[in-house]
């Protein structure tokens, strides 16, 4: 009766189908619409708040930084962000004053009628003006630096730009006032983060439930703290329900996005393409504030490698202030941007010496004595290598590449993702599972994982039904609410099922064991209620123990960065329009080793989802700003990748027997470089900044032919 492996249909396919599942704005709802009054400069200070006499402010809730009862500063990783503005604003859309009323509308109209007075100061609105004003600097290096004398040298750039999560569900949030109790429920991925945000604002516990949540990507797990604030504050001040649900403008415009990049690399090579001496720059765009900015560059330096070969590796990492929009979380967090300069590099090495780019992977393969960036050995040389010669046996890849066709090319990306939080973070986090036996036999899942679009409502209750062979019917997943549940963690960092997942399994595991032997669900029922005659204990637990094998150390930024890892290889096949310089990504191949695969359909549709938004990434998605205002936050102006949009796409999983490794974050991580690389075959220049639109390939092109 195993269900892991098996394509389980998802436990809440039916209720999204036919739209009775109830998001957050579908809740019922008798209260106060809220609203946010922003700033309208990227710097400054604020001089005075006027409200004009042409608008009757008498029936709006008015809350600014005065009615904070305990500290205005949401700490995630530091505490620089202030819930509200008290006499500085450091970006354009930066909360100031929070509104409600009944009506949606009159609220909206009120903040147009509220007019705030700044001295303006110089803002910084990019990387390149920003270099004395650094958040978090990495420096990392293995081994000695060789003799390059009689090797060859190549020095390039690349870059990676914002990239907005666009979730289908906008950020939204609602608190619930029940005789001065206050209760938030909302769209969001960390209800634990929420939970500390709002104790260190209010200075007591509040109780925070996850409702169904329409996507986040990364999106929403640090931003639903700052909502969940606003409408705690409005809530507690008017005595009444208060709901803030954003527009689509509102959401693209103020919430995290991806952290734009640079990466320079400078390589020492022989003639054949192997790696000697490797040095790297990174610089990534953390915006006005830190969030999440420190773990992101960690990551982008983990990865800015790969895992090839290399007897030399140094690698110096900035990440610096703007006057934007703080970057945040993700998917890919800091990977995306490192594998694009790694794998786009690799291929700039070929073409220096005119030789295939599968040479020159092959050749830097990691062997059994090769070793990270950060000194640890490389365990997953024979998977890796296992992988690569796979996909290009696959692919054809050789074939198609020997075949120079006009306006088509083929590329590649290996590449790999560490698998929960980086460094000692999954120490710190802690976390723990609970399973609670009801008196009919079922089992309840209680932790704060949560689905928001992904399949955790069907793929954790696979793995414990799997462990105490019953049906999946008789596994339970309480709603994430964090009075009720276990703190199992966050729902980011490809975590859930590698983490979580084995926490469930250790936990249902110590539960069978309590059990007399059963061999059929009519059994376990009688052994259960045997065992409930006798016993008191009905909650099961298992908390997370660091691995013997790991070993961190942070001040030196040294060991293994992460528990385990995912391998990806990917290869894109692209035609280009002559006329229109249009790209099509015709072909695609996702090979993957992701160990244990728990439904093989869901984990399809996370590749599928992943190589979406990498080609929106690689091709499409630009969001423009001047002097520091976003003028492309509508649909209308901001392209992603559609239907039409999609190639042919052949998805495989290696090595399925092994342990479940993380799998929600491999698939955005590796597509814009086999992208960009099969661009470089196809037109013969090179494609080294994202994103890649007709009129860059135009542009390209024609510099190449002058």
């Amino acid at each position: 009766m195993s269900l892991v492996g098996k394509n389980i249909i998802r436990v809440d396919a039916e209720a999204k189908a036919n739209g009775t599942l109830r998001y957050s704005d579908d809740l019922d709802f008798d209260g106060l619409h809220g609203a946010i009054v922003r700033s309208s400069i990227a710097y400054g200070n604020i001089l005075s708040i006027n409200f004009s006499e042409d608008f009757d402010f008498s029936d709006i809730v008015i809350v600014d930084y005065h009615d904070i009862e305990g500290k205005n500063t949401n700490i995630i990783l530091t505490d620089d962000q202030p819930f509200l503005a008290e006499t500085q604003v450091r970006f354009i859309g930066e909360p100031i004053l929070l509104l409600a009323h009944q009506s949606k509308k009159r609220v909206y109209e009120a903040v147009e009628y509220i007019n705030i007075e700044y001295e303006v100061l110089e803002a910084i609105v990019n990387l390149q003006e920003s270099r004395h004003n650094i958040y978090k600097s990495i420096h990392t290096s293995k081994g000695e630096k060789p003799n390059t004398s009689h090797l060859k040298s190549l020095s390039k750039s690349y870059s990676t730009p914002h990239q907005e999560q666009l979730y289908m569900e906008t950020q939204s949030m609602l608190a619930r006032y029940h005789d001065g109790d206050i209760k938030i429920i909302g769209s969001m991925q960390c209800p634990f983060y929420v939970a500390s945000a709002l104790e260190h604002l209010t200075g007591k516990k509040i109780e925070v439930e996850q409702a169904p949540t329409g996507g986040a990507f990364g999106g929403k797990e640090d931003y639903p703290s700052l909502l969940a604030a606003y409408v705690y504050l409005l809530s507690k001040k008017a005595k009444q329900d208060i709901k803030i649900c954003f527009t689509r403008a509102e959401d693209i415009a103020f919430t995290t996005k991806r952290h734009p990049a640079t990466l320079h690399y400078k390589s020492q090579f022989d003639t054949y393409g192997k790696l000697h001496a490797l040095e790297i720059e990174i610089e990534i765009d953390g915006g006005a504030y830190i969030t999440l900015t420190p773990v992101v560059l960690a990551r982008a330096v983990l990865h800015a490698a790969g895992f090839y070969d290399c007897e030399y590796i140094k690698v110096d990492a900035h990440a610096f202030t703007t006057n934007t929009p703080p970057n945040g979380a993700f998917r890919g967090f800091g990977a995306p941007q490192a594998i694009f300069g790694i794998e786009r590099h690799m291929d700039d090495i070929a073409r220096y010496l005119e030789i295939s780019p599968m040479q020159v992977r092959e050749i830097n393969l990691p062997n059994k004595n090769s070793i990270s960036i950060t000194g640890a050995k490389i365990n997953d040389h024979i998977r890796l290598r296992t992988l690569f010669g796979t996909t290009r046996n696959a692919s054809h890849f050789d074939k198609k590449y020997a075949i120079k066709t006009p306006y088509k090319g083929i590329g590649m990306a290996l590449f790999m993702h560490g698998g929960g939080f980086t460094g000692s973070g999954e120490t710190l986090l802690a976390s723990e599972v609970w399973l609670e036996l009801h008196d009919d036999a079922t089992v309840g899942i209680k932790i704060s994982s949560v689905e928001m679009g992904q399949g955790s409502l069907t793929v954790l209750p696979q793995i414990v039904a799997d462990v105490l062979q019953i049906p999946l019917s008789m596994i339970t997943y309480h709603t994430p609410n964090t009075a009720k549940v276990a703190d199992s963690g966050p729902t980011v960092a490809s975590r859930t099922v590698m983490i979580v997942g084995e926490l469930l399994s250790q936990a249902a595991h110590s539960f069978k064991e309590l059990l007399t032997p059963y061999t059929n669900l009519s059994q376990y029922r009688k052994t259960v209620q045997e065992y409930l005659k006798n016993n008191d204990k009905r909650r099961f637990h298992a908390s997370y123990k660091k691995p013997d094998n790991i070993i961190w150390d942070e001040e030196h930024f040294y060991g293994n960065g992460y528990d385990d890892y995912s391998l990806g290889c990917y290869v894109a096949e692209v035609e280009v329009d002559p006329i229109d310089y249009r790209v099509h990504v015709s072909n695609f191949y996702a090979y993957n080793d992701v160990g244990k695969v728990i439904n093989p359909t869901l984990a399809e549709g996370q590749v599928e989802g992943g190589v979406a938004q990498g080609i929106g990434y690689a091709l499409l998605e630009r969001l423009i700003y001047e002097d520091a205002t976003l003028k492309s936050s509508r649909l209308s102006d901001y392209t992603v990748a559609l239907a039409a949009d999609l190639p042919k796409l052949k998805i495989a999983f290696l090595n399925r027997d092994d342990s479940a490794k993380g799998l929600g974050e491999l698939p955005m991580d590796g597509p814009a470089a086999a992208i960009a690389n099969a661009l470089t075959h196809a037109l013969n220049v090179s494609f080294n900044h994202l994103p890649i639109t007709p009129e860059v390939v135009e542009e390209q092109c024609r510099l190449h032919v002058r």
